[in-house]
């Protein structure tokens, strides 16, 4: 009996004080916790984000290294060929392109040069893939979105003269470069369809990582296989200029 009357218990006090503290301890757990899944949230939007940018690039990088020289028939069937590198506005671009490559177990014949575009929509940079070369009126596109909250897009084309001078352009072809530089399109030389620039500089501005430019080499110098000069024209060749 003795030994009983030496054991108690917890007062009030005491168990008040312990909740505090492990209240104390849980909040500052719970504030760590949650630190550090806003954190993970906001790396894995990150995350994501360059991913995005990497596939785009990566695809925009794909089509313009393989520019071809190959000039189109437009839906209309117009007499006036569409060139082989087309940019009328400074947001669109359109051109040729080889390495669509075709599967061997296909049955379906088809050309392994493909048409494709890139322009601006609604703040959406989307790139169109056509499935034949040459259209026809119920031609539709392939349209895949690659970015978002894109803000502007521009392009600027670098070749050199006949004087061997670089110039840019914001639009291609040049005049300069169509029917002698009269800029007149209805009468143009066979070449002068499927003259490529040397340098592409694509400028993009989107609203969360800013301003991206890229330049991009062409090999251009199968314009002067399939068309080549006599007076020593670099416009267009030269892949070792």
């Amino acid at each position: 009996m003795m030994a009983n009357q030496h054991q108690r218990g917890m007062t009030l006090i005491e168990l008040l004080v312990a909740m505090a503290i492990f209240a104390v301890m849980t909040s500052s757990m719970f504030i760590a916790f949650n630190s550090f899944q806003k954190a993970k949230e906001v790396t894995d939007v990150n995350a994501e984000r360059l991913k995005q940018y990497q596939i785009a690039f990566n695809i925009i990088s794909r089509d313009i290294q393989q520019m071809a020289p190959r000039a189109i028939r437009d839906e209309f069937g117009s007499e006036t060929r569409l060139f082989a590198l087309r940019a009328e506005s400074d947001n669109a671009i359109e051109f040729s392109r080889y390495g669509w490559n075709r599967s061997p177990f296909s049955k379906t014949k088809r050309s392994e040069i493909q048409r494709v575009s890139y322009y601006l929509e609604e703040k959406k940079l989307m790139r169109a893939s056509w499935r034949v070369l040459d259209r026809a009126e119920d031609t539709t596109p392939s349209r895949t979105e690659l970015l978002d909250e894109v803000e502007s897009l521009s392009f600027l084309f670098f070749y050199q003269d006949k004087q061997n001078k670089w110039k840019e352009e914001a639009s291609w072809p040049p005049y300069s470069m169509m029917s002698g530089g009269s800029g007149d399109p209805t009468h143009i030389p066979e070449r002068e369809f499927i003259l490529l620039p040397k340098v592409l500089d694509i400028k993009l501005t989107t609203s969360d990582m800013g301003e991206f430019n890229r330049k991009f080499l062409i090999a251009n110098c199968f314009v002067d296989v399939l068309h080549p000069t006599t007076g020593g024209d670099p416009l267009g060749g030269g892949c070792g200029s």
